[in-house]
């Protein structure tokens, strides 16, 4: 058993010669390159068992050489490391078994690992196993050596096979042979700062499972992190940032693909998220740090924002009002006009996601986590808040957080959308702070307060549709004048259909709200 250890770039392929050509690669290689040719057999079971364990199998031919490769993905691999306490972490982190075969089919017998060989037995997976998708991949290789530490460099250029059907591969790898995994991210800054690329996502097996099933990226929810009273800031940090980042990418290739809103709202919860965990942890953070974060994050949030706020313009005000007045002329323009903005919307979400920029905070968080080099440092001879235990930081924080929820509560007017706008946002981060230490308390008291704040944010939607949908009229407004419509019979339609819908939230937001505070916080249970 191995760990592989790897970072996955892509590039179009005219840069991958580039790459090759870059001053900080020529210091740093060792020896020559090598090429070669790399074609590759995936097996699974008819119903994908292997793939839905987490593991994938495969068997390389390298000229005359078989070599057979099992890979488990971290969560699937957890339960072979229980005994020495190790954990998968980071931007692709695999258990590997790996050994020379004989013939072109699977070799169960030489997986050198007791839990899964049972696994295998008890399911009979050598008579269920058939070929899937094969890759074929020409590959040039060169060792580069980082002070402490040694990484292959593997340029592929190559393309999946299944089905009849064919997707191209063309990136470059980044796989820790010996030294410490820091380097990894730490090399690929420096080469994103000489050339476009982007972190690599989806592995070649998922990529060849999902050309097999003819399946287009989905969208994916995130998992809320999993934390224990013994954990200190620094640990809790790295958890919950993990899981806004793992959200963050796999709904990637979801919004390139932009059938379903569902993808770029999956996405942008995850960058909330971890602006919501930078403001959370902010006490235990270094103000450079948490400074630069913050300042990438926003960003990014503000190029992806157009996209779904457009999405939800359209499904829930724009095409409803349509089709309750089908043939009022100015609604046609409008939902015309939006159309158009969501496509270049779309494609300003696309370029932030190629940008470089998004790669190097991606790359500079997988640093930070890493090396902890995001933490306070401790005064007056006291340690680090970020070495505090995570219990004293989660209380005081959620009591905070509910005081100023409460607090714009009060001043909020009834019909005053800005400060009702102000309330919900606030209940937003309350909630996601409140997710975030769920483990902390119990899951089932937890989630009474959680849900509460929920139906907050819900009864207080149509509030939001409304702030958001004013400002985007106002950018519409010369699109419409261009369609030769009035933009004021449209915009006078959607203010009309707003404002009944707003009637009827505020009507059960006061009953919603004293639900809410009727709940004791429970983080103050059990004092």
């Amino acid at each position: 058993m191995s760990h592989e250890i790897e970072l996955k770039l892509l590039l179009e392929p005219p840069q991958l010669n580039k790459l090759t050509r870059l001053p900080l690669l020529r210091a740093f290689a060792v020896g020559r390159s090598q090429s070669k040719q790399l074609d590759s057999t995936y097996f699974d079971t008819f119903d994908f068992l292997l793939r839905d364990r987490g593991m994938a199998l495969r068997v390389r031919r390298i000229g005359d050489r078989r070599i057979q490769t099992l890979k488990i993905a971290p969560g699937a691999a957890a339960a072979f490391l229980e005994e020495t306490g190790e954990r998968l972490e980071g931007v692709q982190h695999f258990l590997e078994f790996e050994s020379e075969i004989t013939g072109d089919l699977p070799d169960l017998s030489a997986i050198d690992a007791p839990a899964v060989q049972s696994w295998f037995a008890e399911i009979q997976l050598g008579d269920l196993l058939e070929p899937v998708f094969t890759t074929t991949i020409a590959r040039r290789t060169r060792l580069l050596r980082m002070a402490d530490t040694e990484i292959e460099l593997a340029l592929d250029l190559g393309e999946i096979r299944a089905q009849g059907r064919s997707a191209p591969i063309c990136e470059a790898e980044l796989e820790l042979k010996w030294g410490q995994p820091n380097r990894l991210f730490e090399l690929a800054m420096m080469l994103a700062e000489a050339l476009p690329l982007r972190l690599g996502g989806p592995t070649k097996a998922a990529r060849g499972y999902d050309l097999f099933a003819e399946r287009e990226p989905q969208p994916r929810k995130g998992e809320k992190p999993s934390l224990t009273k013994n954990m200190s800031v620094v640990e809790a940090f790295g958890r919950v940032m993990r899981c806004a980042l793992a959200q963050m990418r796999a709904n990637e290739e979801a919004v390139f693909v932009g059938q379903d809103p569902e993808g770029v709202h999956q996405l942008r919860v995850g960058v909330r998220r971890a602006r919501a965990a930078l403001s959370v942890f902010k006490p235990a953070m270094h103000t450079t740090a948490h400074g630069l974060l913050a300042e990438e994050l926003r960003w990014l949030q503000r190029e992806l924002g157009p996209a779904r706020d457009f999405d939800v313009f359209l499904e829930d005000t724009v095409l409803p009002l349509h089709r309750r007045l089908p043939s009022e002329p100015s609604l046609v323009a409008l939902e015309q006009a939006v159309k158009a903005a969501k496509d270049e919307a779309y494609l300003r979400a696309h370029r932030a996601l190629e940008d470089p920029r998004y790669a190097r905070l991606l790359l500079r968080l997988e640093l930070f986590l890493a090396e902890g080099t995001w933490k306070r440092p401790g005064e007056g001879g006291l340690p680090s808040p970020a070495d505090a235990p995570i219990g004293d930081l989660a209380a005081a924080l959620l009591e905070k957080r509910q005081r100023q929820l409460r607090k714009l509560h009060r001043k909020a007017k009834a019909g005053d959308e800005a400060a009702l706008h102000g309330v919900r946002i606030a209940a937003k981060k309350l909630r996601y702070a409140a997710e975030f230490f769920r483990d902390l308390y119990g899951r089932k008291v937890t989630r009474v307060y959680t849900d509460a704040l929920a139906d907050l944010q819900d009864t207080l939607g149509a509030v939001n549709d409304a702030v958001v949908g004013h400002r985007l009229l106002d950018e519409l407004e010369p699109r419409l004048k261009k369609s030769g419509e009035d933009p004021s019979l449209s915009v006078g339609i959607v203010m009309g259909w707003q404002a009944a819908r707003i009637e009827d939230d505020l009507k059960r937001f006061e009953a919603v709200w004293n639900a809410f505070r009727a709940i004791k916080p429970f983080w103050r249970q059990g004092r």
